[in-house]
């Protein structure tokens, strides 16, 4: 081959590989985009069809606690019972690893807030509940709580949208109990981590099952685009709030939020820049286990979008670009019934204090 055969063959190659790495991180964007906007990886029932989108009907996988095993030298007791019961304030044997604490005399403020800092480290939601002897009952305790009690529960949660507890968590979890029961005198008995590890996968998956999103778009007329401005003033017409989050909330008579309306584009809504703002379109959310009644959350949202799309001389359409039908619609609804059947039968009912944990 000539010289100039050869350097075009490189120049070639050189060419090839910037397409294909420009269209990887085009790709990576996009995916960025889109994890932002459904907070993980979740269903959208407008885009998937009944037969993918219904929650899967497993059996009810109760998380098991097996004997107490610590991490080496820990100062434990033997727990061969399930532990833990389920109580208003308690930890939560479904959703929650836990340790019992106990100390023979009263445990002061500042060695619960050490506690506390050091249960708080590892990823998950963890927090620590006292024994109120007078009450009867656990207390969760806040990091304003006092001292004074002289048995606790440490613990931290098994799953939530970012995934599953993880051995690194849990074992250092583990160890962070042990040692602050070491330094202070007292004695803790923990669970089986095994045990935790596997209750933390099979929630995960159950979690997967029942996590849906549902999307609708006001998108702009061909060529065109909405101003912030404009997109400010109809949001508020139709009941929406701009908060701090970058994303405008419609919330219910209880101040919860049923949707939201974020831009399609990356840049969130900031009060003080909406002004130079400009949008091809607005995306409206729907969290389907964090609402009690999707279907009403459903219709409203639709009549909603219907009014923004009037109010901005845009459309409403699906993730597929396509119009809004009553019968589709319809569809919907009878699945998102599906799914919350399937959440109250696993013991974790949309909208409830699970729920709400769980899909944070």
């Amino acid at each position: 081959m000539s010289d100039l055969q050869i350097a075009l063959a490189v120049l070639g190659v050189v060419v090839i590989g910037g397409v294909y790495a420009y269209n990887l991180w085009q790709e990576r964007k996009l995916r960025q985009r889109l994890e932002r906007a459904f907070e993980g990886q979740r269903d959208d029932v407008l885009l998937k069809p009944a037969s993918v989108v219904q929650a899967a009907a497993v059996p009810r996988i109760e998380p098991r606690i097996g004997e107490g095993v610590a991490p080496a030298g820990a100062v434990t007791t033997k727990q061969a019972a399930p532990a833990l019961a389920v109580t208003a304030d308690g930890a939560d044997s479904l959703i929650e690893f836990a340790a019992n604490i106990e100390s023979v005399g009263t445990i002061s403020e500042s060695v619960l807030h050490e506690l506390q800092g050091l249960i708080a480290t590892f990823g998950k939601p963890a927090r620590v509940l006292g024994w109120d002897d007078g009450a009867g009952a656990w207390r969760s305790l806040g990091r304003e709580g006092h001292g004074g009690f002289n048995r606790l529960q440490a613990a931290i949660q098994l799953a939530n949208r970012s995934g599953p507890l993880h051995a690194p968590q849990l074992n250092g979890f583990c160890d962070a109990v042990h040692g602050w029961v070491e330094r202070h005198g007292m004695t803790a008995t923990i669970p089986d981590v095994a045990a935790g590890l596997k209750a933390a996968q099979e929630l995960d998956a159950l979690c997967g099952d029942m996590d849906v999103a549902i999307g609708l778009n006001v998108v702009a007329q061909p060529g065109d685009a909405f101003s912030g401005d404009q997109v400010a003033g109809a949001a508020t017409e139709s009941g929406f709030s701009l908060e701090s989050d970058g994303v405008f909330h419609w919330r219910d008579a209880d101040r919860k939020t049923l949707f939201t309306m974020e831009n399609h584009e990356s840049e969130p809504f900031v009060a003080d820049r909406l002004e130079a703002m400009q949008t091809s379109g607005l995306t409206l959310l729907l969290d389907v286990p964090k609402v009690a009644d999707a279907g009403v959350a459903l219709d409203e949202m639709a009549r909603v979008g219907e009014l923004l799309a009037g109010n901005l001389g845009g459309f409403l359409v699906d993730d597929n670009r396509v119009a809004l039908q009553a019968a589709g619609v319809a569809r919907i609804k009878t699945q998102l019934r599906e799914i919350h059947d399937t959440m109250a039968a696993r013991g974790i009912p949309a909208a409830g204090s699970r729920a709400q944990r769980l899909f944070a």
